[in-house]
C-alpha cells in the first residue's frame, strides 16, 4: 500500500489547478552482501520535490503532517488570498445591497473558505492489512489496484454564523465614508481591500469561527471514525538551517539507545548495575540518620524518615553516562570543530538510522511509511551534495545489515522516501542514481500561485501532438508562420544524452528564472558579461547553458514543461560550396559557377538566402528542412524564442556570431586591435582606413577559427572589454541578440508583475 499523489487546494500558495503531486511507489531496500558495488537503493523509493524558493516545496510536507496530526488550528494565513479574494467577490455581490437574510437566494450558493487535500491510496498486494479499513473510501465493484480516494475537508463549522458576520462586515463597508473629506456613503462600492483583513481577523477569532475535518470518498460521502493518523506514519527530517550544539551526540544517543532495546541486551549490565547500587548505597546510607534527624525538627510527632540508597538503571547508562568522542584519523576531534556541511550529513544519515532501527517488519502491511527530508543541501558543498543520496544508500545497506544481525532481525525496509530540495546537485545525484526523470515534482508559480508539474522520461519521449481539427490545425499555422514545431520528441539517444548533459550544468535550469541555450564558447563568455552589465537582467537568476547547434532540440520539450523563458541563441550555419571557401568547385548545383569555376573564388560574401542550405539541426528541427530564404522570423512557440543571423549585416549574411560581431563593429577600436594583434600580417589585407573590409567578414572567421581559435578570441575579447573604460559595454551585439535579449527581458518583467 502506498500514496500515489497528493492534491493541495487553495492551501498558501496553492490554488485550484496544478497543485497534484505525484509520489513512486517504495520499493523494498534489501541488505547487498554481493562484495559488488550496492545497486541504487533510495533512489527507487524516493521522490524529489523541487524548485526555487518560495515555490511551495515546504508547504507540501507541512500539509501531509497536519493532516495525520489532524491539527483544527487553521488560521487565515492558511488561506490562498487569491482564492480568499474570489470569495470576497461573491460575499459582496450577495450582501452589499441585501437586508434579509444571511444566506441569500442565488443561482449558486456561497460558500465558506474551505481548504481540500486528496490523497490516492494504491495498494499492491490485496493482503494489506489496512484495505478492508478503506472499505467505506472504495466503490461497489472497485478492483483493489484501482485507487482509493480520500478526501480531507478543513471547513467553517458553523456556516450560518459565519455567513452573519460576513455580511454585517460588507453593509458596514458599503456605509462607511469612501474617503475621509467625504460626507457621503459609499452605497456603490465596497472596499475590498478593507474588507478583506476584516475577514482574515475573523477567521483568526476563535471565538467566531471554528473548523471542522472531514473525510469524504470520492462520491463526496462523508466517512465517520476515520483518521488519517492511523494510515499515514509520517517521519519527518526538518532542514537543519540552525544546528544545535551538540547535535551529533543527540543524534547518536538516539541510536545507541535504540541498539540496546533488543532482547539480547535486556540482562545487560544487570550485576553491574547491582554492584554499583550497594556501593552508592553504603557510601549514602550513612547520611540516613542524619536527614532523619533534621526531618524531627520540622515535625516531632509523626515526623518522616528518609533512606537513601542507590538507583542507577540501564537507560541511566546510555542516556547520561557514556561519553560521544569523535575522531578523524587517530586524532580526538571536539564535535564543535566539525564543519556546519559535514555535521548536517551525517545528523541527516543519524536520523535515517534511527529510523531503520526502530522500523517495525512488515508495517507496510498495515500502514503507509513515509520518510521526509527537507532541504538536505543545508551548509554542504556543492560535491557533498552531489553524492549525497550515493552516502545515504551506503549508509542504509550497512544499518540494514547491522541490523539484521540483531534481534528482532528486519530483512528489508520498505518506505516511501520524499526528499524536497532546490539544490541541484542533488537533483543530479537523483538522475543519475536512477538513470530517470521519473520521480520528480518540479514546483514553480504562475500568477502567484505555486504549480506542480510532474517530470517522467515519458514526458520526453513521447509525442504531445494529437490528431487536431482542421480549425486547430489552421489556428496553429496562422501562429507559427514557420510551419516548424518544437514539439521534438526524444529518442533513446537523446533521453539518454539529457540525462548524462545534465551532470554538467544543466540542473540548475530547474532553479533558474530564465535560461540561454547557445552554441558556444564566445556567446558563453560575451553573454554572462552583457548579462551583468544591464541593468534590466542583472536582477534575475539567468543560467547560460553552451549546448552547441545539434543539440539545442534535445532540450525543447523538458524545458517547455518547466515553463521558464527560455532563448535560444543559433547560428545560421549557411551551408558554403567549394568556390565560396576559396577551392575549387565541381558542384553543378552552386549558384554561382554550376561547377564549372576553373579558379577558386575568394571567400565569396553571401547576400542572398534563397534557396541556400543550413547545416544546423536545431534550425532543420525548427523549420522541418534545410532550405533557408530571405525574410524569414524568429521563431517562437509558448516559453521558448529562438533566434538568429536573419538580417543582413553590412549588406550580408553572417554565418556565426564571430562574424556577426565583426560585421556590427567593423569601425570598433577594440576589435580593429584585436584583429591586429592577432593576424599581424594578413590584417593590412582586411583592415583599411581604421575599418575592417566587411567583404572579408567570413574569412576573418575562418582565419581565427584556423589560428587563434574562438576560445582565445573570445577570452581577449572578454578581457579589453572589462579592462575598457567605458561606462557601458564597449562593442555591440548583433541585432540578432539584441532582439532575444529584449524578448527575454519582456517575458520576466510579465513574470514577476514588473511590466508597466
Amino acid at each position: 500500500m502506498y500514496l500515489q499523489s497528493f492534491t493541495i487546494k487553495n492551501f498558501r500558495k496553492f490554488g485550484e489547478h496544478d497543485n497534484e503531486v505525484m509520489f513512486v511507489n517504495s520499493k523494498e531496500i534489501c541488505h547487498n552482501n554481493s562484495g559488488h558495488d550496492t545497486p541504487p537503493l533510495v533512489s527507487p523509493s524516493s521522490t524529489l520535490i523541487i524548485g526555487k524558493n518560495n515555490t511551495g516545496k515546504t508547504t507540501i510536507t507541512h500539509a501531509l503532517t497536519m493532516l495525520t496530526n489532524n491539527k483544527l488550528s487553521i488560521k487565515s494565513s492558511d488561506f490562498n488570498l487569491s482564492y480568499l479574494n474570489n470569495l470576497i467577490d461573491t460575499y459582496i455581490a450577495a450582501y452589499q445591497n441585501e437586508d434579509e437574510s444571511p444566506q441569500p437566494d442565488l443561482k449558486t450558493p456561497l460558500e465558506t473558505p474551505k481548504l481540500e487535500f486528496e490523497l490516492k491510496i494504491k495498494s499492491d498486494n490485496p493482503d494489506d492489512e489496512y484495505i478492508h479499513n478503506l472499505s467505506q473510501f472504495m466503490l461497489i465493484g472497485n478492483d483493489y489496484e484501482e485507487a482509493i480516494i480520500i478526501k480531507a475537508i478543513y471547513e467553517v463549522k458553523e456556516e450560518a454564523n459565519f455567513f452573519a458576520a460576513v455580511k454585517t462586515l460588507v453593509q458596514r463597508k458599503r456605509q462607511e465614508p469612501s474617503g475621509k473629506n467625504s460626507e457621503t456613503p459609499n452605497d456603490e462600492k465596497v472596499d475590498k481591500r478593507t474588507l478583506l483583513e476584516e475577514i482574515l481577523k475573523l477567521l483568526d477569532d476563535k471565538n467566531q469561527t471554528e473548523f471542522k475535518l472531514s473525510y469524504k470518498n470520492k462520491m463526496d460521502q462523508e466517512v465517520k471514525n476515520f483518521s488519517l493518523n492511523k494510515l499515514l506514519e509520517i517521519n519527518c527530517i526538518k532542514a537543519n538551517r540552525h544546528l544545535n550544539k551538540n547535535v551529533l551526540t543527540g543524534v547518536f544517543k538516539r541510536i545507541v539507545i535504540s541498539l540496546f532495546s533488543d532482547e539480547e541486551s535486556d540482562g545487560l549490565f544487570n550485576q553491574e548495575l547491582k554492584d554499583i547500587n550497594d556501593i552508592i548505597t553504603e557510601k549514602v546510607e550513612q547520611k540516613n540518620k542524619s536527614i532523619s534527624e533534621i526531618l524531627r525538627e520540622i515535625e516531632q510527632l509523626n515526623h518522616i524518615d528518609m533512606k537513601l540508597s542507590g538507583n542507577v538503571t540501564k537507560n541511566d547508562i546510555l542516556d547520561n553516562l557514556i561519553k560521544y568522542s569523535f575522531s578523524d584519523g587517530d586524532s580526538y576531534i571536539p564535535e564543535d570543530q566539525f564543519g556546519l556541511g559535514y555535521i548536517n550529513l551525517v545528523n541527516i544519515i543519524g536520523e535515517i538510522i534511527d529510523y531503520i532501527n526502530s522500523y517495525e517488519e512488515n508495517s507496510h502491511r498495515s500502514r503507509i511509511n513515509l520518510l521526509l527530508i527537507e532541504e538536505p543541501e543545508a551548509f554542504m558543498h556543492p560535491q557533498m551534495q552531489e553524492f549525497f543520496i550515493k552516502r545515504i544508500d551506503l549508509a542504509v545497506n550497512k544499518a540494514i545489515q547491522q541490523k539484521k544481525s540483531g534481534t528482532p532481525t528486519i530483512q528489508s525496509l520498505k518506505c516511501q522516501i520524499v526528499i524536497t530540495t532546490h539544490s541541484s546537485h542533488i537533483v543530479n545525484s537523483k538522475i543519475h542514481s536512477s538513470n530517470s526523470f521519473d520521480n520528480i515534482n518540479y514546483l514553480t508559480t504562475e500568477n502567484r500561485c505555486s504549480k506542480v508539474i510532474p517530470l517522467y522520461d515519458k514526458l520526453l519521449t513521447e509525442s504531445s501532438r494529437t490528431s487536431n481539427s482542421k480549425s486547430s490545425k489552421k489556428s496553429d499555422a496562422k501562429s507559427d508562420s514557420n510551419n516548424g514545431s518544437l514539439d521534438y520528441k526524444l529518442d533513446s539517444n537523446d533521453l539518454l544524452f539529457l540525462k548524462k548533459h545534465i551532470k554538467y550544468k544543466v540542473s540548475e535550469l530547474f532553479f533558474s528564472d530564465a535560461v540561454i541555450l547557445v552554441e558556444g564558447t564566445t556567446e558563453e563568455m560575451l553573454l554572462n558579461y552583457f548579462l551583468e552589465n544591464d541593468k534590466d537582467l542583472k536582477k534575475y537568476y539567468i543560467s547560460i547553458f553552451r549546448i552547441d547547434g545539434a543539440y539545442g532540440k534535445v532540450y525543447f520539450r523538458l524545458i517547455q514543461q518547466l515553463k521558464i523563458p527560455c532563448l535560444i541563441i543559433t547560428d545560421i550555419d549557411i551551408k558554403r560550396y567549394d568556390c565560396e571557401k576559396n577551392k575549387t568547385c565541381k558542384n553543378s548545383k552552386c549558384p554561382t559557377c554550376q561547377g564549372q569555376s576553373s579558379e577558386p573564388q575568394r571567400f565569396k560574401q553571401i547576400t542572398c538566402l534563397n534557396n541556400r542550405e543550413t547545416t544546423n539541426e536545431t534550425l532543420k528541427c525548427l523549420f522541418e528542412n534545410n532550405i533557408l530564404k530571405n525574410n524569414m522570423q524568429y521563431k517562437e512557440q509558448k516559453n521558448i524564442y529562438i533566434v538568429f543571423q536573419k538580417d543582413q549585416i553590412e549588406g550580408q549574411y553572417a554565418t556565426s556570431l564571430e562574424e556577426a560581431i565583426i560585421l556590427t563593429n567593423h569601425d570598433n577600436d577594440i576589435i580593429l586591435k584585436l584583429l591586429s594583434k592577432f593576424f599581424p600580417r594578413k590584417s593590412k589585407n582586411f583592415i583599411i582606413d581604421n575599418k575592417i573590409k566587411c567583404e572579408s567578414s567570413y574569412e576573418i572567421q575562418q582565419q581565427i577559427s584556423q589560428n587563434c581559435g574562438k576560445t582565445e578570441f573570445a577570452s581577449t575579447l572578454l578581457y579589453n572589454m572589462i579592462i575598457s573604460d567605458a561606462k557601458s559595454p564597449c562593442i555591440q551585439l548583433p541585432s540578432y541578440i539584441d532582439d532575444g535579449l529584449k524578448w527575454l527581458k519582456n517575458q520576466l518583467a510579465n513574470h514577476y508583475g514588473e511590466k508597466k
